[in-house]
């Protein structure tokens, strides 16, 4: 069988091939010591994978994780310790600045994960399925979550399994999601009081990684009493200026513009 040679695309594909077996954000430095190539060489691959979208460079730290089309091939685990590493400088800022802390969410069926990126994800293990999770209909992270998905996919999810009625306030029927899916597509955010737990209140916003796309959602869950309607309305344009900055740096260059 004849072979063919391309030294540049070979080079490429052993930087993403390197990536996804670290798992981890690397620097340049460590990443061309890693494969045998002079810094410059492995820049200038890095480079071009960057501007496509295979490789995301941090601009905080100058680290290289991978990038939003691999994203479409990646398992999830992978996907969600790139995005909480890439979100991590601007959610602690975020955080520190409102005075509560902000996690990203995902939703996973019929729950919503919940995800510190103060913390990070462990790639090792079950680190998937240690992630907090919450019923997705009874909290603002995962009714966002649920709003901007299909409603043929979220009619499937809850076709065998009607959503659960955790307190008085908690959405109890299909029909109650999709209303409630409505006010939020119109409104852009969730906030909701004592629907998961009496005693807890939650605000979230949706994370558009790509125009139209949205598979994330940030979000602060605090008590009630401190989490009240006003405050939550103070902490609204931080959270949304947090998601569309993260969401910026995560988005897929041929969808930017």
């Amino acid at each position: 069988m004849t072979q063919y040679a391309n030294s540049s695309l070979d080079k490429a594909l052993a930087l993403i091939e390197r990536l996804s077996r670290e798992r981890r954000p690397m620097s340049l430095a460590e990443i061309a010591r890693a494969e045998g190539m002079h810094r410059s060489t492995a820049f200038g691959h890095l480079a071009v994978l960057v501007r496509h979208g295979y490789v995301r460079k941090d601009a905080e730290d100058g680290r290289y994780t991978l990038g939003h089309k691999i994203f479409r091939v990646a398992d999830r685990v992978t996907l969600l310790a790139t995005l909480s590493h890439a979100a991590r400088g601007l959610v602690l800022r975020a955080s520190s600045a409102i005075g509560e802390e902000v996690y990203l969410a995902w939703l996973d069926g019929t729950q919503a994960l919940a995800i510190d990126p103060a913390r990070g994800i462990d790639l090792g293990g079950d680190a998937f399925t240690r992630l907090p999770r919450m019923d997705a209909h009874a909290c603002g992270a995962g009714q966002v979550l649920l709003a901007y998905r299909e409603r043929a996919f979220v009619q499937s999810l809850y076709r065998d399994r009607p959503p659960a009625p955790l307190t008085p306030r908690t959405p109890r029927s299909l029909r109650a999601i999709f209303d409630l899916s409505e006010r939020i597509l119109a409104e852009g955010y969730r906030y909701e009081q004592g629907e998961f737990d009496a005693t807890t209140a939650s605000l979230a916003v949706p994370l558009f990684s790509n125009p139209g796309l949205s598979r994330f959602a940030l979000a602060v869950t605090a008590p009630s009493n401190r989490l009240s309607a006003a405050r939550a309305a103070e902490i609204l344009p931080h959270l949304l200026a947090l998601a569309s900055e993260v969401g910026r740096q995560m988005r897929d260059p041929e969808d930017a513009g």
